[in-house]
């Protein structure tokens, strides 16, 4: 292997173009073909100090982001080529608010072999530059260490030609005043003659970093190189603010005089860089955080306060407020968010933001209130300027509300973008929980025709319901019930499900409802009933209806139950003697034929027995192909008391749902209703305890 030369390392790289790489740059570089598993074993050592390599990401690589995390690239000594594909599009996104150009590049896939092994080529120049001037900065910044080299160069002037010519800025100090310096400091500490001469170094520098540097200057020498790189913070003559690196030798004169060096590098534009950088990925969480918040579930009021806690964590600003406006169009104070405070004060929201949040709503426009800042590179707002902002909530054209916020500090353009960013998405955040209460009302509404308001009481008998839709929120069920008695004296049952869900479910289930009560009013007999149902279907060209209808004839002792099914599962009979079993019922579904025939079953009720009529989501729960048996269910029955004893309807209904929600869990995909009908003793008219 030739260590001498940049490292290249293909990682699953189709053939094609590793060939086409391998043939332009062999000479320019070591190539070595990887797995993404393998990959971080070729690139190890500390950042900054490896052999300069390049790494190619192919268009296969599952990953791309965790690889590029794991191989540490670095301007200096590692850059990384990224194939992106339209499946990590959305994750390699965040890849240059995270590494700059020079460590990582995109090229996106079907991209040519020849424009990957150009940019290839150009990453290799840009890496063997920096390693050429690194040694270079390297060798100087040796021989400014070395006494001896020291000795060699100071003369009459203490500095002598190296020292001048250095591509750093280099100091002479005597004690903490300064003696001598090479161009490059000159230029960089505004150094003059005479006027700087034992000038106190730390006087370069702002007070509030003076204590700091001292500590730096005097510090042991390993304690010292333990923070090679502390940089200081001065303002220059013209205003502007300036970073240093500052760095420490102590050395010998020809005279043997303690001296000490300081070596300064301006790295303003770098710093600058790292905090436009860091402050970019803040605020991209921040959005992220905000996002979060408003998809979440929960009240409105605690998803705005996370959004606007988040925020003032994170810009540092002093309170930020939501305002709504109600269905009369007034301004409401509705939350806010103070820094340090848990329960901020809302009469200084009315006392100070009301009125230029009113501005705001009726201009319909942003009001910005900010002093502008005097130093481009200064990304920290300047104390001592107060500012306010508001920003109207607007979704789909409609104005929701107003975004306000109050801080003593000056805000940088960037906060302010990233604010009314925030205040888009809370509007849309907004706009869509009121569709979504507006589409619950309508939901709500939709569902009344589904069940009766309540059972009717039914003398001698006891019954119950139980009703539980796959999900709620804006789910409208197919399954539905009804009880009650006809002007004949009878008393009607009747549990469906109509195909489908939603909306023309619901406007369905109310036809078959109203036919059915109405059909009653004439003659409670199921073939007349059902045939009325089966026309009205018919003739709305609605979809099919299974059903099971059951009149309660008590003009016999015992009560007779006359039952009529439309493809409905079969009811389930228990017997006061425990003995329990499903009904033979059958006949076609409802809303299919012209003419359907429902044959009707006829069975004694006598007090202790107990009817359950139920939906297909206890059989069918998880989908057609995961069947329960009706014997199942017939057996569950049969368990809730013991021969001879008869438990409340109430207790049945509750424990077959019970018994339905554990045996699917997580694979229910259905509604869930049920109605249970039990035959009080003839000695008493209370219901039956619960078993």
């Amino acid at each position: 292997m030739d260590h001498s030369l940049p490292l290249l390392l293909l990682v699953d790289v189709l053939r094609q173009t590793a060939s086409t790489i391998t043939a332009e740059l062999a000479e320019a570089a070591e190539i070595l073909q990887s797995t993404a598993e393998d990959a971080p074993a070729h690139t190890g050592g500390t950042p900054g100090l490896r052999r300069p390599t390049v790494v190619v990401l192919g268009e296969t690589v599952a990953a791309p982001v965790g690889v590029v995390h794991s191989l540490r690239p670095h301007s200096a000594d590692l850059a990384v080529v990224v194939t992106a594909t339209p499946a990590t599009e959305a994750t390699l996104a965040a890849l240059p608010l995270l590494f700059s150009s020079d460590a990582v590049r995109r090229v996106e896939a079907g991209a040519t072999a020849r424009r990957i092994t150009h940019v290839v080529s150009e990453l290799l120049q840009h890496l063997s530059r920096r390693q050429a001037h690194a040694v270079a900065q390297a060798a100087a910044q040796q021989r400014l260490s070395s006494s001896t080299s020291i000795d060699r160069q100071l003369g009459e002037r203490l500095l002598g030609q190296f020292l001048a010519q250095a591509p750093i800025g280099v100091l002479m100090l005597d004690g903490d005043a300064v003696i001598a310096w090479n161009q490059r400091a000159a230029d960089v500490l505004d150094l003059t003659e005479p006027d700087s001469v034992r000038r106190p170094v730390t006087d370069l520098f702002p007070e509030d970093q003076r204590t700091a540097l001292h500590c730096h200057l005097t510090a042991p020498g390993q304690r010292r190189n333990a923070e090679p790189d502390a940089v200081f913070e001065r303002v220059r003559g013209d205003g502007t603010s300036q970073a240093l690196r500052v760095a420490v030798r102590h050395v010998l004169d020809t005279e043997g005089r303690s001296r000490t060096l300081v070596l300064t590098e301006d790295v303003t534009d770098r710093l600058y860089a790292q905090r436009k950088l860091a402050e970019r990925t803040g605020h991209a969480l921040l959005t992220a955080e905000v996002a979060a918040a408003m998809t979440a579930p929960g009240p409105l009021d605690q998803r705005l306060h996370r959004c606007l806690r988040a925020a003032t964590e994170r810009l540092g600003v002093d309170r930020l407020c939501i305002w709504g406006l109600n269905t009369r169009g007034e301004l409401v104070h509705a939350v806010c968010t103070e820094d340090g405070a848990e329960s901020p004060d809302t009469s200084f929201c009315e006392t100070t933001q009301r009125a230029l949040v009113e501005q705001v709503v009726a201009a319909g426009r942003p009001h910005l209130d900010v002093p502008p800042k005097t130093d481009p590179h200064d990304s920290q707002p300047q104390d001592g300027c107060g500012s306010f902002a508001a920003f109207p909530l607007v979704s789909g054209g409609e104005l929701l509300g107003v975004l306000s916020l109050t801080t003593h500090l000056a805000l940088p353009g960037s906060v302010l973008s990233t604010l009314e960013n925030i205040a888009d998405q809370i509007a849309v955040g907004t706009q869509q929980d009121r569709l979504l209460n507006r589409l619950s009302e309508a939901t709500r509404a939709l569902e009344r025709p589904l069940l009766p308001p309540r059972l009717p009481d039914l003398p001698g008998f006891d019954l119950a319901a139980s009703y539980a839709p796959f999900s709620r929120g804006l789910h409208i069920g197919g399954d539905f019930y009804d009880a009650f008695t006809a002007p004949d004296g009878r008393h009607v049952l009747a549990l469906g499900d109509v195909c489908g869900k939603g909306p023309d479910a619901a406007a369905i289930t109310g036809l078959v409802r109203h036919t059915l009560w109405a059909g009653a009013q004439h003659t409670s007999d199921p073939a007349h009933v059902l045939d009325l149902v089966n026309n009205a279907l018919r003739r709305q060209n609605a979809p099919f209806c299974t059903l099971v209808y059951v009149v309660i004839d008590t003009t016999h002792t015992p009560a007779r139950l006359r039952i009529a099914s439309a493809g409905h599962p079969a009811p389930l009979l228990r017997r006061a003697n425990g003995d329990t079993a499903p009904l033979e019922t059958r006949g076609a579904l409802l809303g299919v034929l012209d003419t359907a025939h429902h044959p009707v079953t006829e069975v004694e009720f006598r007090p202790g027995d107990t009817l359950v009529l139920y939906t297909d989501g206890f059989t069918e729960g998880a989908g057609a192909a995961h069947q329960r048996e009706f014997e199942d269910l017939a057996a569950i029955l049969a368990s809730l008391s013991p021969a001879g004893a008869s438990a409340s309807a109430e207790y049945v209904a509750t424990a077959l749902m019970d018994d339905a929600r554990r045996w699917w869990g997580e694979r229910l995909r259905d509604d869930l209703a049920v109605l249970a009908l039990t035959a009080l003793p003839t000695t008493t008219g209370a219901p039956p305890p619960a078993a």
